[in-house]
């Protein structure tokens, strides 16, 4: 009995010791594989197993300002661990459109913001699924950019929201108007959309709202650390869990919204961009096209929730600098509302005034350069071993360029050869650099502006975003035409931290004065 009880216990003793044994190597190749794929990869801050570089993103300052000190001390090309996944971070305008000009970067990285907007054609990875139904979602946000329908709609929301603002809150008192702006945006969307209206107290303009804006505020810069760390997932399983469930219950309405479309659909007649893509459809499959079967209904409907996602915030975002802009700088306030009594007087502005009203188009343009809101981008994914300058990027490695650096370079540091290298003082707002010796908008830009992306998977919205932009910002100024927009409170033009991957204004608030 006693040599049967030693033997047992020499059998577990040396399970034990296999078990650590096999523990420890796994551990020293792990660690070892980390820091070999650290080396050979565009330098950057050292990172550490499992959290990467995460705990430089957790100082106080906004990640624009992180980003920008990193690219002043390892150049142009650089990687950033976010858990254990690199990310290679591209600052230079010329390196970008040389690299992402070309299919070897056109992939998506699994994420989960991917997994938020899944089937969408935002973050669907490279491949024909894609290829098919961006080609149907370009042509119908390209045939609105120049539809008439669209200037009825723009102007119509703007009328209703300063009507609004005017019967809510009165002139010559405090307005904030972040949720108005939201409004206007969200219902052009709507109507362009889905043939919708919604009023400022409609419960379901507040969920939508709430969803894809209110919510991801209150994630705050966890949101970004989500999206390739599953430690951080795991340990804020509850919050990724409620923006999960919220996104996903938008995400069916909106595939309803579009379903419900079948119902009164007429061939030949396009209400909105739903029935557009419904035809796309049709035609694919009377045709034959080898695009017919990944144009389903659900992915349809993800498509046109991906239009809300994308659409409404980057241009409700930017609207809110352009109205921020307005107010702080009086002096350019008056010279839009000159050129726009000028040039269009008081009836409704046109999609050919965009030929006309030069320095209305240099102020959304200079706008979208010196706070473009969505400075990150989207990360792509190396569909194939590439290079990016000197450097061999891995298959399956994710990239990004970090516009708001291309579109915006205020380095301090003189040894920099980046700093302005296609922006004189980068770090001023200023219209006029988009205007050329006889006053009239430059159509030919520096290639550094890319507010929307560069390569294959830039924005495919970015013509309907700037017909937009353009038709609101004149009915706005028209609107308003008997008030001076002043600011009441503001923090003067620097972004607020309150979401660290975006670059949005703090709250201010703006007075319409009588004149």
């Amino acid at each position: 009995m006693f040599l049967l009880t030693q033997l047992y216990l020499w059998i577990i003793s040396d399970i034990w010791t296999t078990v650590i044994t096999l523990l420890i190597g796994y551990v020293v190749y792990s660690v070892v594989k980390f820091y070999y794929r650290y080396l050979s990869l565009p330098p950057g801050p050292f990172p550490l197993p499992l959290v990467g570089n995460m705990l430089t993103f957790r100082s106080k300052p906004h990640w624009d300002d992180i980003i920008r000190q990193l690219a002043e001390k390892y150049g142009p090309i650089f990687t950033v661990y976010i858990g254990s996944t690199p990310q290679v971070i591209v600052t230079d305008a010329d390196i970008a459109r040389q690299a992402f000009s070309k299919n070897n970067f056109a992939g998506r990285p699994d994420s989960h913001f991917g997994t938020l907007l899944a089937n969408g054609v935002a973050m669907t990875d490279y491949g024909p699924n894609w290829e098919a139904r961006r080609r149907v979602a370009h042509a119908a946000a390209m045939k609105y950019s120049n539809n008439e329908r669209l200037v009825t709609v723009a102007v119509d929301c703007m009328d209703k929201t300063v009507q609004t603002m005017l019967e809510r809150e009165g002139p010559d008192t405090p307005i904030n108007p972040s949720d108005y702006i939201y409004l206007t945006f969200l219902n052009i969307l709507a109507n362009s959309a889905l043939n919708e209206n919604y009023t400022i107290d409609d419960p379901e303009f507040i969920k939508i709202k709430y969803v894809l804006r209110d919510l991801l505020i209150e994630s705050g810069s966890r949101f970004l650390l989500w999206q390739y760390s599953k430690l951080v997932q795991w340990l804020d399983y509850k919050m990724v869990g409620k923006v999960s469930r919220e996104f996903d219950e938008l995400r069916q309405l909106i595939v309803r919204k579009f379903q419900k479309h079948y119902t009164d659909y007429t061939p030949g007649i396009e209400r909105d961009i739903c029935d557009a893509l419904i035809t796309a459809k049709y035609d694919a499959l009377r045709e034959g096209r080898e695009s017919a079967p990944y144009l389903t209904d659900e992915r349809l409907g993800y498509t046109v929730f991906d239009m809300f996602f994308a659409g409404i915030e980057t241009s409700y975002h930017t609207f809110l600098w352009l109205v921020l802009l307005l107010a702080y700088y009086p002096t350019e306030q008056n010279r839009l509302r000159q050129e726009i009594d000028s040039q269009i007087g008081e009836r409704l502005p046109r999609h050919e005034d965009r030929q006309q009203c030069h320095y209305v188009m240099a102020f959304i343009a200079e706008t979208m350069r010196f706070r473009n809101v969505l400075p990150l981008g989207l990360s792509h994914r190396a569909v194939v071993t590439s290079k990016i300058g000197d450097y061999t990027i891995p298959k399956g490695l994710p990239v990004l360029v970090y516009q708001g650096i291309v579109l915006r370079n205020t380095s301090n540091n003189n040894n920099n050869n980046n700093n302005n290298k296609y922006w004189t003082n980068g770090d001023q707002f200023l219209p006029n650099r988009f205007l050329d010796s006889n006053g009239h908008y430059m159509t030919t830009r520096s290639p550094a502006f890319i507010p929307f992306g560069v390569g294959r998977r830039k924005c495919l919205g970015d013509r309907l975003a700037i017909a937009d932009l353009f038709l609101v910002l004149v009915r706005f100024l028209q609107s308003t035409h008997n008030y001076d927009i002043v600011l009441d409170s503001h923090h003067d033009l620097d972004a607020s931290p309150q979401s660290s991957d975006a670059i949005i204004p703090y709250d201010y608030t703006i007075i319409l004065k009588t004149k």
